[in-house]
């Protein structure tokens, strides 16, 4: 009988160990699955950096360069049956000086197609070397008035980091973009939906 407890507590332990092994070797709960990019050139340029980021998801990159708010809402509606858990949008830098109220608008049907399921992550905006405090303003309305909107603090990064922008004032150097995609992975990694 003691042999028998004995060989029983072994391949317990043996089974416990695999256990062990199986879960160290696998992706931790919760750090892999999809997002839905939707946006302008910024989240063109941050989308290689960002699949190194988030190695293993599914990303769906619906992104133009010269694209506009309205433009980016109009994408989000074709794609909503389709749009993944987590929803990365770049959007406000191409929309015209003086339109925050039609962008106030733009941002609240944006969360009205990803839902309230989804994680909404939205880029803030930076124009010609500085934020667009009015657009920015907005985005932390919908984020204070919605719990599944998250910011990535694109302005906040630029001001601590200037060398991260590029001449043109608009976009990001490649180190600027390697920021912004680890700034956008953890806000991804943040999400509830992740």
């Amino acid at each position: 009988m003691r042999i028998l407890l004995a060989l029983l507590a072994v391949a317990a332990l043996a089974a416990g160990a695999y256990v062990l092994v199986v879960r160290d070797t696998a992706e931790p709960a919760g750090r892999v699955g999809s997002l839905t990019l939707v946006g302008d050139s910024l989240n063109v340029g941050t989308d290689p950096y960002l699949r190194d980021e988030l190695e293993g998801w599914t990303i769906d990159a619906r992104d133009r360069v010269g694209r506009q708010t309205w433009e980016g809402v109009e994408e989000l509606r074709r794609l909503r049956a389709s749009l993944a858990p987590i929803v990365v949008v770049s959007l406000g830098t191409n929309d015209g000086d003086g339109t925050e109220a039609e962008f106030r608008d733009h941002v609240a049907q944006a969360i009205g197609i990803v839902g309230p399921r989804r994680c909404l992550l939205w880029a803030t905006v930076v124009r010609a070397g500085a934020p667009r405090d009015g657009f920015n303003a907005v985005l932390e309305d919908a984020r204070a008035d919605h719990p599944n909107v998250r910011l990535v603090d694109w302005a906040s990064l630029v001001e601590r980091e200037p060398e991260t922008l590029a001449f043109d004032t608009v976009h990001g150097t490649p180190e600027g973009y390697a920021r912004r995609a680890e700034e956008t992975a953890a806000a991804v990694r943040r999400c509830p939906a992740a």
